[in-house]
């Protein structure tokens, strides 16, 4: 191997979440030489450490944007953690706008669609008809 590399360099180098082929480049080394070594026990568990430690620095980001009200974050992580759903109601609704949108203003953007995002109907009321139960 050209650059020599202890376990814990490793996974300082996995938290910045690196593919093998990065690494190889980094240390000027074939992608296959950075495989043969994350075939290493040691070297395999400091790699999967530090891209672990990534994705929990992630995911507490995530929580403490949906804590401090980020909506987006908010329904997201209500549905990664708390197993919520849209009802399917909503879902036929939020088609159901983004369909009339297409028909009568061509292409998809739900960016355009807030009404259809964040469930209030107040800016299309009138446009769609629901079916009663």
């Amino acid at each position: 191997m050209g650059t020599k590399i202890t376990p814990d360099e490793l996974a300082l180098f996995a938290v910045d979440m690196l593919t093998q082929a990065e690494l190889a480049e980094i240390l000027g080394v074939t992608q296959q030489a950075v495989s043969k070594m994350l075939k290493k026990p040691a070297y395999r568990e400091a790699w999967e450490r530090g891209r672990s430690n990534t994705r929990r620095d992630i995911r507490r980001a995530q929580i403490k944007a949906a804590i401090e009200g980020d909506r987006t974050m908010l329904i997201w992580t209500g549905k990664q953690y708390l197993e919520q759903r849209d009802s399917p109601k909503e879902m036929e609704i939020n088609q159901n706008v983004q369909v009339k949108y297409i028909a009568e203003w061509g292409g998809a953007q739900p960016e355009a669609l807030p009404a259809a995002m964040d469930g209030e109907t107040e800016l299309i009321e009138g446009e769609i008809e629901e079916e009663e139960d």
